[in-house]
């Protein structure tokens, strides 16, 4: 492979990596090539290289093992990574996801300013809900625009579970990460108390996320509500 040009080396290492991850190059849990090896074929620096494989580590799409090499993370559901315990303990649950519906909707003004789109543009809707024990703790809707993600449906990600972003990265090649959240306590609205199981305006907790593709493009809008009068939520570093 011809030298790769000047500016930031490292972030072009990294787009390399992603696109040879994307053509299946290097498939989940596979280790890549040595530094030295990658150093070659990019005809860049060890040191180079060791930066993009750090920044793609810190982003999740690459995994260490020490004395063993670097590998391939499997996209993660970082909705199911949540956690959650009782009040009073630190003794943590899983939750599990379950996948309520994926309709298309059309982009509101505000939804078309987030993705950059025009009014109107179609857009999907995937709500998924969220159990602790059997118990109902949450629910989340994602929106995602349909000119990125065409053809998507409910029974692909029945297929991968409901987790959305493994979807987006095979299907659609899209590597994703969350680069904004917030955390906010609401009243519950009529379609939020009805699938939580709770009375319309209790009190809930409110989690917004934003996550872009690796060209810091904004491609998922995520809400979610959670219940909190059983369980305390153990958030991970996104």
């Amino acid at each position: 492979m011809k030298k790769l040009s000047a500016v930031s080396l490292y972030q072009q290492v990294q787009r390399e990596v992603l696109s040879e991850i994307e053509a299946g190059v290097w498939q989940s849990d596979e280790a890549l090539p040595s530094e030295q090896e990658l150093a070659q074929r990019f005809g860049v620096s060890q040191g180079t290289v060791r930066k993009a494989l750090d920044g793609l580590v810190t982003d999740g799409v690459l995994y260490r093992r020490q004395g063993v090499g670097t590998f391939v993370q499997a996209a993660s559901d970082d909705l199911g990574e949540l956690r959650f315990s009782p009040p009073n303990s630190f003794a943590s649950e899983i939750p599990r996801v379950e996948l309520l519906s994926c309709t298309r909707i059309h982009a509101a003004e505000q939804l078309a300013d987030i993705f950059g789109m025009r009014r109107g543009a179609g857009m999907w809707q995937v709500r998924r809900l969220l159990r602790v024990q059997g118990e109902v703790i949450g629910v989340e809707e994602s929106l995602l625009p349909e000119a990125v993600f065409p053809d998507l449906d409910i029974r692909r990600l029945r297929e991968a579970r409901g987790n959305l972003r493994t979807v987006c990265w095979l299907d659609y090649g899209v590597r994703l990460k969350t680069t904004e959240v917030r955390f906010r306590a609401v009243a519950a609205g009529q379609v939020e108390a009805r699938q939580l199981q709770i009375d319309v305006n209790e009190p809930v907790l409110q989690l917004t996320r934003l996550a872009r593709d690796f060209e810091a493009k904004p491609q998922v809008w995520s809400v979610a509500w959670f219940r909190s009068e059983q369980y305390a939520m153990q958030a991970p570093v996104f």
